[in-house]
């Protein structure tokens, strides 16, 4: 199996175990990545889904062997873009919140699917590269604004007109990872932050979420402030507040 998810305190881990191929997507990939995610978002015990690859890369991008192929014929490059485009519909469209750990390379597709995380930690002697441009392939429009409201138009040029390797410094300075971490603490780093987001209220965690996404997708602005009135009154509010007075932990049920 080349994406693997397991439930384990709270959150879903996902590892694309591909190392063979240094973790490249193919197309079949892609839509089992795709159906993995979902089915953890849907599933209600967990509070956070945690995205990595297996050995020492996180992703290679897509699988150029497949890549190649699939400009051949009109239909192997449709079924190309639908995979891709349903896998970032899926992950843009995520309830519950989704970290990349990172550790390795992340190029391409790669680093598409770390924008498309929430956060993202990264293992120090990580690099990052977008190597569209030297393969003369057009950088899907979407993904090009997903690196965009990330790092921002000036860092974004200099990774797609370059298409040069960042290192992991560069990554953390552009805003492309929140963290980079000791090789050796990656994973206990990501578990603690997936603690931290599962003890909170899955509701406001989820509203937080969206408000986050509105900035970049103003037709989620509406969705983002029921979200965030349905708070109100909720009984993990209440159960929040009566925690604070009583000086506990709170116990939410994301109700």
């Amino acid at each position: 199996m080349v994406i693997e998810h397991v439930v384990r305190d709270g959150a879903g881990w996902v590892t694309i175990a591909n190392p063979r191929r240094r973790n490249a997507l193919s197309v079949a990939m892609m839509g089992a990545l795709e159906a993995a995610v979902r089915e953890l978002d849907d599933a209600p015990e967990v509070r956070c889904i945690v995205l990595a690859g297996a050995g020492e890369t996180f992703c290679a991008g897509a699988d150029i062997s497949e890549f190649a192929g699939h400009h051949d014929s009109a239909a192997e490059r449709q079924a190309f873009d639908g995979a891709l485009s349903g896998l970032f519909g899926t992950l843009r469209g995520l309830r519950t919140p989704l970290i990349a750990m990172i550790r390795g390379h992340c190029l391409g597709a790669g680093m598409a699917l770390a924008l498309s995380a929430d956060l993202r930690i990264a293992a120090e002697g990580s690099t990052f590269a977008i190597p569209a441009a030297r393969l003369g392939v057009g950088y899907p429009v979407a993904l090009a604004e997903a690196l965009v409201h990330v790092a921002g138009p000036a860092h974004a040029a200099d990774m797609l007109l370059t298409a040069r390797t960042f290192t992991g410094a560069e990554a953390l300075a552009a805003g492309i990872v929140n963290r980079l971490v000791a090789a050796g603490e990656l994973e206990a780093d990501v578990a603690r932050t997936v603690s931290a987001i599962a003890a909170n209220a899955p509701l406001s965690v989820r509203a937080a979420k969206v408000s986050i996404r509105a900035t970049a997708h103003p037709e989620l602005a509406a969705r983002a402030r029921e979200m965030v009135d349905a708070c109100a009154g909720s009984a993990d509010e209440r159960e929040g507040q009566r925690a604070f007075m009583e000086r506990r932990r709170p116990d939410f049920s994301g109700r």
